[in-house]
């Protein structure tokens, strides 16, 4: 049983142990049943095991002889999926003593260019939010400072003419008082808008509260770093990867 393949690659698949799976095939060097366990088994939304890809390069970083087209589909594959970071892809080929720039050449330029692309999008949204808080600060200040005239003359949510008793709110929508619900304080048609917005400030209030650590923090917990790095990677501050380099 020790040396049948077949038997040991049944056993570790049903096991889901997919990384024992791909050491077996790296053994016997199975390149191209390699890069297939890992398009099968290398994908976490589905059960497996993202640990394949990395890996799965670092075993062709460390071969002698030449397997850029097995790197190539390789790279294809991981580009697609985004499963690794550049950093990572980048750091791992690195070791290859046979692999030269232009091997990676083209899939560094791709990513450059989606970086750029991303941060022209983040810096365009930057833009739009300022111009947006800028907009809402001036409306502020004017109903600090000026008098509201309601002009309306129906009714915002019914479209019926406006009859007495009738609300106006400072959103610029009016309501006869009969379409509004009993104890209704706030525009109906934007309330929603208004407690996404709230919801999200106290939100970020809380994430950045929990984030900030005390001073003394680490050493007084430094006894149990397996729980400090585990509460930290559940507040998101270790999730760039996750996939291990080690």
């Amino acid at each position: 049983m020790r040396n049948f393949r077949p038997g040991l690659l049944f056993l570790y698949e049903n096991m889901r142990l997919y990384r024992e799976l791909a050491a077996v095939l790296m053994e016997a060097g199975d390149r191209r049943g390699l890069i297939s366990a890992c398009q099968r088994f290398g994908d976490a939304r589905t059960g497996g095991d993202p640990q394949l890809w990395h890996d799965a390069l670092e075993y062709f970083a460390s071969q002698q002889d030449d397997c850029s087209a097995e790197v190539q589909d390789l790279l294809a594959r991981i580009e697609a999926s985004g499963i690794l970071p550049p950093l990572v892809v980048l750091q791992v080929l690195a070791k290859g003593p046979a692999f030269k720039l232009s091997l990676v050449k083209d899939y560094v330029t791709r990513q450059l260019q989606a970086d750029n692309r991303s941060i022209r999008a983040d810096q365009e949204e930057a833009e739009r939010l300022k111009d947006e808080i800028e907009k809402t600060r001036q409306q502020l200040e004017r109903l600090q400072s000026e008098p509201v005239v309601f002009q309306s003359s129906r009714d915002s949510q019914t479209n019926a003419p406006l009859e007495l008793p009738s609300v106006h709110f400072l959103c610029g929508h009016s309501f006869n008082l009969r379409t509004l619900g009993d104890g209704d304080a706030a525009c109906p048609l934007c309330a929603a808008e208004h407690r996404k917005a709230q919801e999200l400030r106290r939100s970020n209030l809380a994430s950045a509260a929990d984030k900030a650590s005390p001073p003394g923090r680490f050493s007084i917990r430094s006894c149990d770093g397996f729980s400090l790095v585990a509460e930290y990677f559940g507040k998101g501050l270790l999730n760039n990867t996750s996939v291990t380099t080690n």
